[in-house]
């Protein structure tokens, strides 16, 4: 395994110079981010207290009861911004130690979102169990999705690849689980989804002492584990040679993870990227001791969120909303991250390995082909009504709503599984896809600002338009991919995935709290459903999805020898530039062509171009054509079984493959042989 990433000293460069170096740069990311909390803070206080400023420390019962609450609204709010972002940072920290990767946090591995499914199962259907405090509730979910997390990750060694893949198929598949009861009880988890997105807004210092002993009790614990954290961080074999009981520091460090997010969690709901951030802040700065590290990432990641904190309470009169501080750690993460990734472009986190190896078969299409068919058929025909499950004679009926449907989803499936199978070969990075890469997200993304926006410029929100607003979200996402691929370890392109991903979450959650009627719309086709499809547009969106798919056939050849390299590529003649533009385009149009239809849906791209690999189709002029049938026909089977499982109810198609596609990939990801990681 590698180790926790630190830059290495130049070679003319004396040691002495490099620790010099490091502590400035130290100082300067320190009192930069210190300069800007409190110029922020300032401007609050400046804006919301009236009375002296000698008066705002006072007790809170010698206060009145109005200089009361703005005094919880901005000190104690404050203190836990503070508390929560260090000790997500510290956990950071903890978790990169812990597997040796730079990627580890709570956000990617799939600690929070645990805890908050857990705490929404107990608020829907175990209120009981509520009383006893959400600490426990959340320390319970925490635990299980990391140990999940960890056991897909365990047969490959806890390979940096595998580990974070896995983090990021738990994290789709529970938010999955959370969407569906979400759709099914929304009345009585609205509360707790204005919660879960995290809010900092204070009014008792209850969560300050809560926050404050556990990161007193955090430090306690820590300080016998950082000489065996420091021993692991070598290797494992010869830490157990010097005494260390490897087993057991993983199992406390994992209890204190857990206990640690699920009260933060618990106090202020999820934090997403303030941990990562902070961790990515200590690794960009070369900082070797562990020591150093837990203590500077929880100075970082307290600042990182009370930053975040003041800003989105400076925006709040101005936008006319709330806005949560979960949602603006997502909106500002994303930029932070990218530049992240570019100060550790030397690092290499990862061997590219292929998920799942197959044989090389012949390939019957039309076999496949005519499955699809079938299934399509099946799909319009066996149906349930309020008489049962039977047979359907009413073709106006199946003509008029099921045909459309079944036949978009097709080409949705069809149109993401060929976008996968191309940004996986383009990047050479098998857990390349829209979805991962943030591609469909930039896409949604670029929708709904049109969707909000184009009005006030005197431009109608219509079809044309919004297409071209998804288009340019799409390219622009992929140009970034690109750019980074060509200066970073392909490992590092996850990130870009997960900022775009956070950044559009953080813009959903701004828009579900603005209470704007217009959204309803967009928020249903945002969970990934089929219902708005109609006769008269399911057929354009057909022959593009062919037309598309004719279009990546045709660049098989070249597309094959650009997945060998940009240097080999050109010594064999391809134009490198124009095959690579052509590429982006056809990908983000796909992207976007897929979004426009039923939402930014996951896992479809990801998992097909594997499972098409399994079946036999090695070679790309096979598993571009495979690909499309698997993901027609995936998406036409899960649009059905969203439709009919919960009759009368119906769940976004979107949300059943994220939930089909996420089971078999945690089976997929147990198959990975045992890789030496090195």
């Amino acid at each position: 395994m590698t180790s926790s990433p630190k830059p290495p000293p130049h070679p003319s460069q004396p040691p002495s110079s490099v620790v010099s170096s490091t502590v400035w740069r130290l100082w300067v990311t320190f009192i930069g981010l210190v300069v800007l909390s409190v110029c922020s803070g300032w401007a609050l206080l400046e804006r919301e207290w009236t009375r002296p400023l000698s008066e705002l420390f006072l007790p809170s019962l010698q206060l009145d009861i109005a200089s009361m609450a703005t005094q919880l609204h901005l000190v104690a709010t404050s203190v836990v911004a503070l508390l929560a972002g260090g000790l997500l940072g510290v956990v950071s920290i903890l978790l990169q130690q812990l597997v040796k990767n730079p990627l580890a946090s709570d956000t990617t591995l799939g600690v929070g979102i645990g805890a908050q499914l857990a705490m929404l199962i107990v608020t829907l259907f175990l209120p009981s169990l509520a009383s006893y405090g959400g600490l426990y509730v959340a320390f319970v979910g925490a635990i299980m999705s990391m140990g999940l997390v960890f056991a897909l990750s365990a047969p490959s060694r806890f390979n940096p690849l595998i580990l974070i893949l896995a983090g990021l198929v738990v994290n789709i598949l529970l938010a999955a689980v959370a969407n569906v009861l979400v759709l099914f009880f929304a009345e009585r988890s609205n509360g707790m989804l204005s919660w879960a997105a995290g809010f900092l807004a204070q009014s008792s210092w209850d969560s300050s002492r809560a926050l404050m002993i556990t990161a007193t009790l955090a430090a306690i614990a820590c300080l016998p584990l950082l000489k065996p954290l420091t021993l692991m961080s070598l290797d494992d074999s010869q830490a157990k040679r010097l005494g260390v009981p490897i087993n057991g520091i993983r199992a406390l460090v994992v209890v204190i993870v857990a206990v640690v997010t699920a009260l933060v969690i618990s106090e202020v709901g999820l934090i997403g990227f303030i941990g990562l951030g902070a961790a990515s802040l200590v690794n960009a700065l070369g900082i070797s001791s562990i020591g150093k590290r837990l203590v500077t990432a929880f100075g970082l990641g307290a600042l990182l969120l009370l930053l975040t904190s003041n800003v989105a309470l400076l925006l709040e009169p101005i936008l006319g909303m709330q806005i949560p501080a979960g949602a603006m750690t997502g909106i500002l993460g994303a930029p932070l991250i990218i530049w992240l990734i570019l100060r550790q472009r030397r690092d290499r986190i990862e061997t590219i390995t292929p998920m799942m190896s197959g044989q090389n078969k012949t390939i019957v299409f039309w076999r496949w082909s005519v499955g699809v068919i079938i299934t399509i058929m099946l799909a319009c025909l066996f149906v349930q009504d309020i008489n049962g499950w039977g047979i359907s004679t009413d073709w106006a009926l199946t003509q008029q709503y099921r045909l459309p449907r079944s036949l978009s989803a097709a080409a949705t499936g069809m149109m993401l599984a060929v976008a996968g199978v191309l940004l996986q070969t383009l990047t050479r990075n098998p857990m390349a896809s829209p979805e991962v890469l943030g591609v469909s997200s930039g896409a949604a993304l670029g929708v709904i600002l049109g969707f909000l926006l184009l009005p006030s410029l005197g431009l109608s929100a219509g079809a044309g338009t919004l297409l071209i607003s998804g288009l340019s979200g799409a390219m622009a996402v992929l140009l970034l991919v690109i750019w980074l691929a060509r200066r970073v370890s392909s490992g590092y392109l996850l990130l870009v995935g997960i900022g775009i991903a956070a950044m559009m979450d953080g813009v959903m959650h701004m828009v579900k709290l603005s209470g704007d009627p217009r959204l309803e719309a967009m928020l249903s086709w945002l969970s990934g459903t089929t219902y708005s499809a109609q006769p008269s547009t399911v057929w354009y969106l057909m022959g593009i999805a062919l037309i598309l798919l004719i279009l990546s056939l045709l660049i098989v050849k070249p597309l094959r020898v650009l997945g060998l390299g940009t240097g080999v590529a050109r010594n064999l003649g391809v134009a490198v530039t124009p095959v690579t533009l052509s590429l982006l385009a056809l990908v983000a149009a796909i992207s976007t062509a897929s979004t426009l239809a039923v939402g930014p849906l996951s896992f479809i791209g990801l998992m097909v171009p594997h499972l098409a690999t399994s079946l036999g189709a090695v070679k790309l002029e096979r598993q571009l054509p495979l690909a499309a049938l698997l993901g027609a026909g995936i998406m036409v089977i899960a649009d059905w079984i969203g439709r009919y499982v919960m009759f009368p109810y119906e769940l976004p198609a979107g949300t059943v493959a994220a939930i089909i596609g996420g089971g078999y990939f945690l089976w997929l990801i147990r198959k990975v042989p045992t890789i030496a990681n090195g």
